[in-house]
């Protein structure tokens, strides 16, 4: 994405946005708290789920915790991943808008 040919009311406006997200983010509620519990809660379940069907052959209930493990986990990655993203393409706005010599 060629950000230089975006004029600066519409940099200003997305960096905005982002910045807002992220500290909605960033701040300490149940609710982002809860996305990085689901993913830890999500590997104990997939491994839980592994150990009792190779100790105890598989059975509804072991594929059942593998299954739900596996969704919360791809589910955290997949969050971490977009939020990488953003905070990534939030560093590249401040710096066209630094290069362009906009004060924020």
């Amino acid at each position: 994405m060629d950000l230089t040919t975006w004029t600066v009311a519409e940099l200003v406006s997305i960096r905005e946005k982002l910045l807002a997200w992220r500290l909605q983010r960033e701040a300490p509620t149940w609710g982002n708290k809860f996305l990085n519990w689901n993913g830890i809660a999500g590997a104990f379940a997939l491994l839980t789920g592994l150990m009792d069907m190779f100790f105890g052959g598989p059975t509804g209930t072991n594929l059942l915790l593998v299954l739900l493990g596996t969704l919360a986990c791809f589910t955290w990655y997949k969050g971490e991943k977009q939020r990488k993203k953003n905070i990534s393409f939030l560093e590249k706005i401040d710096e066209e808008l630094s290069r362009r010599g906009h004060q924020f």
